[in-house]
């Protein structure tokens, strides 16, 4: 996603986006403590806890398997970097996912989807 920032949001710079390969992992801890996750592919950058539900291992030690599609390196759990889905056990559980918006080159993170007080909070 790319443009001005969602007033429903509060956004947090990540990354500058050139500084992403694609569809390399990437471990990034924001200004409020939040370690995540980011997947670059193509204009599309996705970004989800990093840590797999299954034993708390980095997800950004794995692989980019398919498109959209993230393996966990230490049992092979596989998950969809839109949704946080599991698609691959062992994990059961899913990943908590972030909106994410790129202006102006710089990568910014919002609330993870689905969280109730997402809307609480203008930027």
């Amino acid at each position: 996603m790319s443009g001005g920032h969602d007033a429903t949001a509060a956004w947090v710079a990540a990354v500058a986006l050139d500084a992403l390969d694609e569809s390399l992992p990437t471990s990034v801890v924001l200004d409020d403590g939040r370690r995540l996750c980011l997947v670059r592919e193509g204009a599309t950058v996705h970004a989800m806890e990093d840590r797999c539900p299954h034993r708390d291992f980095a997800l950004s030690g794995g692989d980019v398997v398919a498109p959209c599609v993230i393996e966990c390196p230490w049992h092979g759990a596989r998950f969809d970097l839109r949704t946080g889905a599991v698609l691959q056990g062992p994990a059961t559980d899913a990943v908590p996912v972030y909106p994410v918006q790129v202006t102006d080159g710089m990568v910014f993170v919002g609330r993870p989807t689905g969280d109730p007080d997402a809307k609480d909070v203008a930027s």
